[in-house]
Order: structure tokens, then C-alpha cells, then sequence
């Protein structure tokens, strides 16, 4: 066989496997309608035929070597482009990158290996000084910044005021490992624990929610700690700011807006939940807001999201969404977000308004090979149960009652965890006005007794796209949420995108 030939099957080759890449990704992408326009499927098909089809006619036609060179360059590279477009748009692209950091290093290790010893021999005296120059810089940057992790200190979030119980818990996050204090009406609060500073690029400290309330501002600050070896540690100098702070005042109405499946998209979303300005006085965010957590990076981004829109000047309450269930950090991220004695479910009341937080946690069994071993969720189902039986106050003397739960376990035609759904249902029928929840990247008001097995009713309202209800797109700043109005007694919903216009508003009392 010809040299010509051989390139020839090789290009056929590469264009059939950048076919199947495509084709099978595209399976999970379009059933869901990941697209942002209907005819993008037939497009994007037509587009991966064409290098098969250019393969298969030189391989007839024309027998020419640099046409087969260029299809196989060009199979390989539109392979790997849509392999991490379809991982963006499954929401798993951090994942596959973070988790697959050991692997990744692995291979790299070993390719560096093979290379110096099957080919560095063999270079010539210039090759050999690139690649001794390229392996230094590659292994300075390696080591500079991923194994010591040295960097500028400063700080990647503004601070965010989440909500629970009776306190304010402050959170913000910093470039590299620091220490970290609040400092209120003179009084100074530190992330300690016995004694000792907790050394991380994630803070968060919780302050009497009366004290913060009354002074009406908050200073963070953060000194970097570039090494915590015992007997030599190394720090700098201590940076703070200042935040202006709005206690929830319902006197003048009340302007909530929930946030739910963004998924570490923060442009869209957060022009979306800027419709009431500097007039927002709660921000929900009700899960998934990250893809999963196999790193303090990725909570890192639910505090940019929060403070991009708050300014840290108004609370946040927070409720986990399923993909916050896993990865390696899963286990702490109560540590870091708006939680109450280590739980993600609880209580607060902010102006006249009551909330309940349900941690509707995992959607998948226990034991179900892809979170198995580390989920013990019936445990903490259970816990959560009796913890909702054990209340005697519901916000009785409220105005508004609201519950926040992900995934919306009153609707009619939920069908997960049949026993604990009706536990759920029994403890909370008839105590609430509203149940805000998302999971289902859909826009859709269920109205109480008909859509629901409840008597109060259930929104779902956030998707990534400006336009349709359900069917999102891949689009970073294209969002939908939901902003609530209350005042006079009375509750309105609005379904509001990053343009800040109203698609469709729902009187709910």
C-alpha cells in the first residue's frame, strides 16, 4: 500500500471516529434540547459529515496526501472541540477537568518519561536545548503554582451575607490560603476552630443576625499564609473591606428573586437576578449552582455569583441542589455555605417573611453505583424528617411563609423516594404559601390541589435561555429566574432573563 493510501484510510478513519464523537454525544445533548436554535441539530450534523465525505472522495478521486493530512488534523480537532462542548452542555466539563487533574498529571508524567528516554537521544543539539528549556519553564510553572500554589493575594468574591436561624454567616474567598475575621460594630468574629485560624481560600463566619442588623455594616478581612508548616509559617499583610449592609425591611413590600440550575454560569444569571436593582432585599439560591464539588474553586463561584449580585449588602439564603452532593468537597460544603449546626436544612426569618430550607439532597438511590459509597442520604432523610416533626413554629405571626426545597417533592407527579415524599408532604401541607423550588430547568407555576399533592402551590422558575420555558440553551448569558413581589398581603411571581424583561407574571395570593 502507498504512502498516499495509507493517509487515505487514516483520514477516513479519523473523520469516522469525529462522526461517531459527534453523533453519540449528541444523543444526551439534543434529547434534552441543549440548542439555542431549532435548526442547530440538522447544522451541526451536516458539519460532521463533511469530513468523512471529503475523506472518502480524495480517497477515490484525487489520492492526494496533504488533503488527507488536513482532514485528519481537522477530524481531531473538531473531535476533541465538540467532546468539550457537549461536556460544557451536560454541565460536566469541571468535573471531567478537576477530577481528572491526578490522571491528567499521571499521563503527562509518563509521555515525559517515554519522550526523553525513546526520543530526546536522538534530537538534535537544538531540539535538545527547546525541549530542556520547555520541560524547565513547564515544570516552574508546575511547581510555583499547582504544587506550592504560590500567587498574588486578593480577594475572587465580594463578601456574601447567607441566612440561617438567627445568624448572618459571612462568606467570601481569597486567590491563595489566608486567615479570616468579620469585624461588626467593633467586634471582631475569626474563621477558628480551638484556637486555631482556619487557613483556606474559602471563609465564613457567622455573627448575631441582631448585631449586624443593627449596625448596618461589616468588614471583612484576610492576612495570606504562604506557608503552614509547623514552626515556620510564612504570612502577609492583612487586607480588609468594607460592606454596607440592608436589613430585610417589608414595611415598603418585599423583592425576592431565586436563582436555581445555573451551573456555574455566572454572566447570564446574574444579569437576570439584577431585575430590582438595588431594591432586592432576598436572594434564594436553590441548588445546583455549582456542577458538583471537587474543589474549593467551584464553591468559590457560588460567593462570585452571590456577591454579583447582592454587593454583600443584602442576605442569601441557600438550599442544595442534587449536583452539590458530590465530589470531593461534597462532604464540607455546610462548612462554606448557608447551613445551621453542620445542616443544610433550617429556618430564618427575615423582616415578616418565614422561610423553611429542605435539603432535598441526592435523586439517586443510596446505592447506586455512581455516588456509592460515599452517600448515606437516608440517614440524613430520616434526620431531616424528624427535625421537621419536632417544629411547633411555622411563622405563624408572618405575612409571608415561604418553602424552599431543589427538587419540588409536592408536585402531583413527583416520583422519587415515595415514603419520604409523603413524609415531606404531611409535615408541611397547609403551613406555607409558596413552595420556590428548581431541578427541572423549566419555567412552571403548579397551582395548589391540582399540580400539587399540597395545599399551597409550587414555582419552578430558572433555565438558561431569554426565551423558551423549558429546552435550554448552551447560550453563558441567557437566564431565566424568578422574581417575587410581596406586599399587602398579596404575592406576585414574575418569570424575568437577562434582559431584564418579564415573560410571564403569576399572581399567587
Amino acid at each position: 500500500m502507498t504512502k498516499e493510501k495509507k493517509l487515505s484510510v487514516a483520514a477516513i478513519v479519523a473523520a469516522a471516529f469525529y462522526a461517531a464523537v459527534f453523533f453519540i454525544t449528541g444523543i444526551f445533548i439534543f434529547k434534552n434540547m441543549y440548542y439555542t436554535f431549532a435548526a442547530m441539530p440538522f447544522i451541526l450534523s451536516a458539519v460532521a459529515l463533511l469530513p468523512i465525505i471529503f475523506a472518502i472522495l480524495n480517497c477515490i478521486l484525487f489520492k492526494n496526501g496533504k488533503i488527507s493530512g488536513a482532514v485528519i488534523s481537522a477530524s481531531l480537532i473538531m473531535a476533541l472541540g465538540h467532546f468539550l462542548f457537549a461536556a460544557y452542555v451536560l454541565s460536566k466539563l469541571t468535573y471531567l477537568l478537576i477530577t481528572g487533574l491526578p490522571v491528567f498529571g499521571v499521563i503527562a508524567l509518563v509521555a515525559l518519561f517515554v519522550f526523553f528516554i525513546a526520543f530526546y537521544p536522538k534530537l538534535n543539539k537544538a531540539a535538545k536545548a527547546a525541549s530542556a528549556v520547555i520541560t524547565g519553564v513547564v515544570l516552574f510553572f508546575v511547581s510555583v503554582f499547582g504544587v506550592l500554589k504560590l500567587n498574588l493575594f486578593y480577594f475572587t468574591s465580594d463578601g456574601v451575607v447567607f441566612a440561617a436561624e438567627d445568624e448572618y454567616q459571612i462568606a467570601w474567598s481569597t486567590s491563595v490560603k489566608s486567615t479570616g475575621c468579620v469585624t461588626v460594630g467593633g467586634v471582631t468574629y475569626c474563621d477558628e476552630s480551638n484556637g486555631e485560624n482556619r487557613v483556606s481560600t474559602l471563609h465564613k463566619v457567622s455573627v448575631p443576625m441582631s448585631v449586624l442588623d443593627q449596625e448596618k455594616s461589616y468588614t471583612i478581612a484576610s492576612a495570606p499564609v504562604y506557608s503552614e508548616a509547623a514552626y515556620l509559617s510564612v504570612s502577609g499583610r492583612q487586607r480588609s473591606k468594607e460592606y454596607a449592609f440592608r436589613p430585610v425591611d417589608t414595611s415598603d413590600g418585599l423583592q425576592i428573586y431565586n436563582i436555581s440550575d445555573s451551573h456555574e454560569v455566572l454572566s447570564g444569571t446574574s444579569k437576570a437576578a439584577g431585575y430590582f436593582e438595588d431594591k432586592l432585599d432576598i436572594l434564594i439560591l436553590n441548588g445546583d449552582i455549582i456542577n458538583d464539588v471537587s474543589s474549593l474553586w467551584q464553591i468559590s463561584l457560588i460567593y462570585k455569583l452571590a456577591s454579583r449580585i447582592t454587593g454583600g449588602e443584602v442576605p442569601v439564603i441557600y438550599s442544595r441542589g442534587n449536583h452539590e452532593c458530590n465530589g470531593k468537597y461534597a462532604d464540607e460544603l455546610a462548612d462554606y455555605v448557608g447551613s445551621y449546626n453542620g445542616k443544610l436544612y433550617y429556618n430564618v426569618k427575615l423582616g415578616d417573611a418565614y422561610f423553611t430550607v429542605l435539603d432535598t439532597n441526592n435523586d439517586m438511590q443510596d446505592s447506586n453505583i455512581l455516588i456509592s459509597p460515599a452517600a448515606n442520604f437516608e440517614t440524613q432523610r430520616k434526620e431531616q424528617t424528624e427535625w421537621l416533626n419536632s417544629l411547633t413554629y411555622f411563622g405563624e405571626d408572618c405575612e409571608y411563609r415561604f418553602l424552599i426545597a431543589h427538587m419540588a417533592f409536592a408536585l402531583s407527579d413527583y416520583s422519587r423516594f415515595p415514603e419520604w415524599t409523603a413524609e415531606l408532604i404531611a409535615a408541611t401541607d397547609g403551613k406555607y404559601d409558596l413552595c420556590i423550588s428548581g431541578h427541572s430547568h423549566i419555567l412552571e407555576y403548579s397551582e395548589a390541589g391540582t399540580g400539587t399533592s399540597t395545599s399551597y402551590p409550587v414555582i419552578r422558575g430558572s433555565i438558561r435561555s431569554d426565551t423558551r420555558s423549558r429546552g435550554e440553551g448552551v447560550d453563558p448569558t441567557a437566564f431565566t429566574g424568578t422574581a417575587i413581589t410581596c406586599g399587602g398581603g398579596n404575592i406576585t411571581a414574575m418569570f424575568t432573563n437577562s434582559k431584564g424583561k418579564a415573560t410571564q407574571t403569576i399572581i399567587i395570593k
